[in-house]
């Protein structure tokens, strides 16, 4: 049923990252704009998650840990196809836990909400004792939240945090065409995965996104909601759940009605 049928919208992931968002919106009839705010680059130090990998190899770690698709991506470009040599896989959010499994196969555990603390109280509910003194490689975004180590550390884990990745704002230049179609007033929602990709388009659009008027800001959750109300957008809606699904239904929610 095409609940978005001619509703303009535009997304602020990376080209990769918001191909299955694309096809549910344009299933639903929705035309869809792709605007990356945001870009995936080398760690600082990309031998560190080298060395992790050599640890990794030799069997020091009992189990692994991810937050993000991308950071699994970036583990597996150096490891290979093998499945890890871990016991313990735990992922936030379902896209994270596909990407594991479609990996390495194998049970993931993954918390009721799609964040790092809400991992970290699934483990200790799941595994209790056997967390103390395990020994967990968290591969992760060089800027990631803290959340997931320090819950699990708590318990008595130990978490080695490796950047595997980092991200940087696209420029206000390669961001001109979203400012363009907001000031224009050419589509009716966009679409944010992140503070980050709030922040770069807000500052792409002056500093501010209260021009923004009738168009929906639509946040992939409660952190990024607040970075669109603190950067002035006008209409906030926040996704039940961090999935592409319910991103759909909170689109739907603003726009198949109108």
């Amino acid at each position: 049923m095409e609940t978005l049928r001619e509703r303009r919208i535009a997304v602020t992931r990376t080209e990769e990252d918001a191909r299955s968002l694309v096809g549910m919106l344009r299933s639903k009839g929705a035309e869809v704009f792709v605007h990356p705010a945001i870009r995936r680059v080398p760690p600082r130090d990309p031998t560190a998650l080298e060395e992790a990998v050599g640890r990794l190899r030799r069997g020091l770690y009992d189990g692994a840990l991810f937050t993000s698709p991308a950071a699994v991506a970036a583990l597996r470009r150096i490891w290979g196809d093998a499945s890890l040599p871990v016991g313990i896989l735990g992922a936030v959010g379902p896209a994270t836990r596909a990407a594991l499994e479609a990996w390495t196969g194998g049970p993931v555990i993954v918390g009721p909400r799609h964040d790092g603390a809400s991992l970290a109280e699934a483990m200790v509910g799941a595994l209790g004792e056997r967390l103390r003194g395990a020994r967990f490689l968290q591969p992760r975004a060089e800027e990631g939240r803290t959340e997931l180590r320090e819950g699990l550390e708590e318990a008595g884990a130990r978490v080695e945090v490796v950047a595997a990745y980092r991200t940087e704002p696209e420029d206000a230049a390669a961001l001109r065409g979203l400012r363009l179609r907001l000031e224009r007033r050419e589509v009716d929602a966009v679409v944010f995965a992140s503070p980050s990709a709030v922040r770069a388009v807000a500052e792409a659009c002056g500093g501010s996104l209260s021009r923004m008027g009738t168009i929906w800001g639509v946040a992939i959750g409660r952190t990024t909601a607040h970075a669109l109300r603190e950067a002035g957008a006008p209409r906030v809606e926040v996704a039940l759940e961090a999935t592409d699904e319910a991103i759909v239904e909170a689109l739907e929610r603003r726009l198949a009605d109108r």
